[in-house]
């Protein structure tokens, strides 16, 4: 009974333990392989015929807060048949010449999720070069799979990050309607972009149907060199950004003209003006109101700001059309510059942001994706090395 319970402790497929030795901070497992016999390689005769052994620690995943090491009897065969010698036993669990089992190297690398590097290296007794290490050869062939899924691709996202901010930046690939994470790149150069896409295949390229995107030109630019066939469509959050950074501007604008106590007001309603209408409470309507008495220019802003985006809440492209030429009038009689501005951008990128009623894709998933590498940045104490952030992030994202 005590030998099958520390069978079951150890649970591994391959391996079998004999003997458990528990101490202050460790538990070690006497074991060996399951099997006593190997197929030779040479000419493909069982043989069961010993012709050296050793030990070797293998580390293994803790247990109850205790390191575990597995004193691994290692076992190399002679084949009688062909008198092939130093055969070497092969482990399901057991990568060929690694000293820690596959399942640590996963724990690792979960680890890493919540953790930065150093932090999961002293927690478990590893050198930063070792976790380095684990994530790598855990994280890697998944990133290589999620690739492999370019085949099935419809749409994509492209949505920059800031790595250093005001310094580098990389840029997110992602699928929009399956929100699936693509890729991660290293900078957001159009001549680099352009190369990255050129190395899919033509098939992959031609059946990408719409790209969304911010109205970052070098993007339009890429996309018109490497997706000729595809819709181009400007993300619709962005839309909003700009309205509520258009709404602040105002703002700003009477926070000028008005005495120190209602500047203050002014001041601390940023935030509530930038809040959806159907989100504000019966209190911080009132101060809405209290705000718009003091200025009629602010009113109209944020009913501009509103007003477009009811406009995204429309199905048809038709409809969607007709309340834009509305409201491109609207913004005329207001006679606010910050408006006016905005106006001028959307009638420039206006084909692009009408593909978006056609489409209904937007960068939503590729933000979230941004929003994970700003907390990925943050745990890590910044991750200037772009490629160990596409790991980290490909390890955050994908279940293994």
């Amino acid at each position: 009974m005590q030998y099958n319970n520390i069978i079951k402790f150890l649970d591994l497929p391959d391996i079998i333990a004999t003997e458990i030795i528990s101490t202050e901070d460790r538990y070690i497992f006497i074991a060996e392989a399951k099997k006593n016999h190997i197929v030779c390689p040479q000419c493909g005769n069982i043989t069961n015929k010993i012709h050296d052994t050793k030990w070797q620690n293998i580390r293994d995943i803790p247990i109850r807060g205790k390191l575990v090491i597995i004193r691994l009897l290692k076992k190399r065969y002679r084949c009688p048949y062909c008198h092939k010698r130093g055969i070497p036993e092969k482990y399901e669990s057991i990568d060929k010449y690694a000293r820690k089992t596959k399942r640590f190297d996963k724990y690792i690398a979960k680890e890493t999720v919540s953790k930065d590097y150093s932090k999961v290296a002293r927690e478990n007794g590893l050198s930063y070069t070792a976790v380095n290490n684990a994530v790598k050869k855990v994280v890697d062939p998944l990133i290589k799979q999620q690739i492999s899924k370019l085949s099935q691709l419809k749409a994509i996202s492209i949505d920059e990050f800031a790595v250093l901010k005001r310094h580098k930046y990389g840029v997110s690939i992602t699928d929009p309607i399956n929100r699936e994470l693509i890729d991660i790149l290293p900078t957001r150069k159009k001549d680099d972009l352009i190369d990255y896409f050129n190395c899919w295949e033509d098939e992959q390229r031609r059946q990408i149907q719409s790209i969304s995107m911010d109205m970052w030109r070098p993007f339009k630019a890429v996309a018109d060199v490497a997706f000729t066939h595809a819709k181009i469509v400007i993300d619709k959050f962005h839309l909003v950004t700009l309205m509520n950074r258009a709404l602040d501007e105002v703002r700003k604008q009477v926070q000028q003209t008005v005495n120190n106590h209602q500047r203050r007001k002014f001041f601390q309603s940023r935030l509530l003006l930038q809040k959806r209408a159907e989100e504000l409470t019966d209190e911080e309507h009132e101060k809405l109101i209290e705000l718009f008495e003091l200025s009629p220019a602010l009113e109209k802003a944020w009913e501009l700001k509103e007003e477009f985006r009811d406009l995204l809440q429309l199905d048809d492209v038709k409809e969607a059309t007709r309340a834009l030429k509305r409201w491109y009038k609207e913004v005329i009689k207001s006679k606010l510059m910050p408006f006016y501005q905005v106006k001028k951008i959307i009638q420039r990128w206006e084909e692009k942001i009408l593909n978006y009623f056609k489409t209904k894709i937007t960068n939503g998933f590729a933000e979230g994706i941004n929003n994970k590498i700003k907390l990925i940045k943050r745990i890590g104490y910044g991750v200037p090395n772009v490629m160990n952030l596409r790991r980290r992030v490909f390890n955050a994202m994908l279940s293994y």
